[in-house]
C-alpha cells in the first residue's frame, strides 16, 4: 500500500565507484503537498525527512516520510485573568 509523501531507500549491491551512493530509492509526493510547499516558500523549499529501518528477506532498507519542517508553537501568553474588556478606560 502506498502512503502519501513516503518512499524508501535500498542499499546498492553493486557500486561502480567510491563516489556511487550507498542507497537509492524514490519518494512519491502528493501534488497538493508540493503546491502548498511552493506557495509558502521563501526562496527555497525545506522539508523534514524521517526514516525507519526495515528488513525485507535478508535486506535492510529505510522507509521515508516527508513533511513540513516542525515548527514549535509559541506558548500562549494570554491568561483568562487578562481580560480587561470590562475596564472603563
Amino acid at each position: 500500500m502506498d502512503y502519501p509523501n513516503t518512499g524508501s531507500l535500498w542499499p546498492l549491491k553493486e557500486r561502480t565507484s567510491d563516489k556511487s551512493p550507498n542507497v537509492r530509492g524514490s519518494i512519491k509526493l502528493e501534488v497538493d503537498f508540493v503546491k502548498h510547499l511552493l506557495e509558502n516558500a521563501d526562496g527555497f523549499v525545506e522539508m523534514e525527512v524521517a526514516g525507519w529501518t526495515k528488513e525485507w528477506k535478508d535486506t535492510k532498507f529505510l522507509t521515508l516520510k516527508v513533511s513540513e519542517p516542525y515548527k514549535k508553537k509559541a506558548p500562549n501568553t494570554s491568561s483568562k485573568n487578562d481580560d480587561d474588556s470590562d475596564v472603563p478606560f
